[in-house]
């Protein structure tokens, strides 16, 4: 009996929706990114520093970005680090049990619209290796995705331990790994907040790293853990005094 309730209690989820690759998609995406991204790191970014750039002009096909999780602002200012080149064809790995929940009543937190507007694809957390089977697809097609490696926001200010997918994605695939270290978010809005605290930030992309199959896969992701820890590492002013969110935007994400 208390298998048949866990069973019915158990959450559906939405998506993978491949259609999200399509031209269309891509271009409802580039309307509405100023709704859903710009305009948030216009109004609490203050302001968002964006250093290494540069270093994205040798990639000629896609790549697997990664960058440490701190807050719900890690994605707006991730698409808006980078050049239209990159974000118009990148999607997001995003928790499923958290943003691809069929039935829920808000509409920033429907299956497709997470995968239309918002850029998302869901990773089942403790799915094992076939939660990356939609990443490897996005990636054959060549999208860019871009993946938190520690799965969860961070709760301290030190880099978690990062979990293997991003490297097995990229060895199977030989493409590079772009990490992208993201400073001052965690303190704009910690984990568990419904409150923003307008101030500083900063996103440093560093060096593409092509991990060699040489080393075992442990190396290799402590090989990337290594490279954003030691950017990581410097430190950034400190934030003014909070302020309350936009309701659409917090309500939503807390959800």
């Amino acid at each position: 009996m208390e298998n048949a309730i866990a069973a019915t209690e158990a959450p559906v989820y939405g998506g993978p929706h491949p259609w999200q690759v399509r031209p269309w998609a891509k271009q409802v995406r580039k309307l509405m990114r100023h709704r859903e991204y710009t305009r948030w790191v216009d109004a609490y970014c203050t302001p968002l520093t964006v250093t290494g750039a540069e270093r994205l002009a040798g990639l000629t096909g896609p790549a697997i970005f990664i960058a440490n999780h701190q807050s719900h602002m890690d994605t707006p200012v991730i698409v808006e680090s980078l050049p239209d080149s990159i974000r118009d064809n990148l999607l997001f790995g995003a928790a499923a049990d958290r943003w691809f929940v069929k039935g829920k009543k808000k509409l920033i937190l429907q299956p497709w619209y997470q995968s239309l507007v918002m850029g998302n694809f869901p990773i089942v957390r403790g799915g094992g290796s076939r939660t990356l089977d939609y990443a490897r697809w996005l990636l054959d097609q060549g999208s860019h995705i871009c993946i938190f490696p520690e799965g969860t926001r961070a709760t301290t200010s030190e880099l978690g331990q990062f979990r293997h997918g991003v490297t097995l994605l990229a060895r199977a695939a030989r493409l590079p790994v772009v990490p992208i270290v993201l400073k001052g978010l965690r303190e704009m809005r910690p984990k568990g907040s419904r409150t923003v605290t307008p101030g500083p930030a900063s996103a440093t992309i560093l060096e593409p790293i092509y991990l060699s199959e040489d080393l075992s896969v442990e190396a290799s992701t402590a090989l990337l853990r290594d490279a954003m820890n030691k950017e990581f590492g410097q430190t950034i002013k400190p934030n003014p005094p909070a302020q309350e969110e936009d309701a659409h935007y917090v309500k939503a994400k807390a959800a």
